[in-house]
């Protein structure tokens, strides 16, 4: 069988293992390389320059869902309009640590609770458990939407936040992801924020829902132990929103 010169450099232009293998399977390969790579966009664009079969796949969804942005902070520094652009278009295709990066960025400097709230569950859908924590904060201040506020906040801890012996409810996770939170808050801050709206943002966050508890022991530290123990859900979280969202502002100029 002769072949054309065109079928000739279409065989060329494909690598031996796209070949060989079906896309799906070579899709995946590639989002293997952008979860687990040191330098995940420097090897996808070498992966891009070997042939077009490689630099599909490394378009794909998929792959963009997996790269571990993580990896990638030092952009921020080098160049931070590609690090920007590169960001909008992780959180475009679902990345969760993009999505949760956007999602902060729009609640926190840009004040746009409503459209940050859709990323930030786009985050958790992902399993980001640190998304989950603020989620869950968020939508707490919605007395509508409390019941999923607890939902995405038990993600944190399962069973575990509650004692064997009494059910007690402990912030015990709640402390090591409220760090996590303020941290990621922080770095999204890092430029200052010229928005006046800051003290609006302020009356929402730390809006009083008149709710009290009568139990003696709600709130009170555990002992020796890093953690206080609550009567219910509703009074740790509550005391979590407190203390998260004072943590934060000061982070707010």
């Amino acid at each position: 069988m002769v072949m054309t010169m065109s079928a000739v450099a279409e065989k060329k232009s494909r690598s031996a293992l796209a070949v060989a293998l079906p896309r799906e399977l070579v899709v995946d390969i590639v989002g293997i390389v952008a979860a687990s790579s040191p330098q995940p966009m420097a090897d996808l664009c070498n992966l891009r320059s070997t042939c077009k079969d490689m630099y599909g796949a490394s378009k794909e969804r998929h792959v963009g869902r997996r790269l571990a942005l993580e990896k990638e902070k030092m952009m921020k520094w080098r160049d931070n309009m590609a690090y920007l652009a590169m960001l909008k278009h992780l959180a475009d295709v679902g990345n969760p640590e993009a999505c949760f990066i956007v999602g902060l960025t729009l609640v926190f400097a840009r004040h746009d609770t409503q459209q940050g709230r859709v990323c930030l569950n786009q985050a958790a859908a992902g399993g980001h458990k640190t998304v989950a924590y603020v989620l869950g904060l968020l939508l707490y201040t919605l007395k509508d939407q409390r019941d999923l506020a607890k939902r995405y906040i038990g993600l944190l801890e399962g069973d575990a936040g509650c004692t064997k012996v009494t059910a007690e409810k402990t912030n015990l996770e709640y402390r090591k992801y409220r760090q996590l939170a303020a941290n990621a808050v922080r770095e999204v801050a890092w430029k200052g924020m010229t928005d006046s709206r800051r003290s609006g943002l302020a009356s929402v966050l730390l809006e009083d829902d008149g709710d009290r508890c009568t139990s003696a022991r709600c709130g009170l530290p555990e002992g020796w132990a890093d953690y206080d123990i609550f009567c219910s859900d509703d009074c740790r979280i509550r005391r979590e929103r407190v203390e998260f969202f004072a943590l934060v502002l000061r982070y707010l100029p």
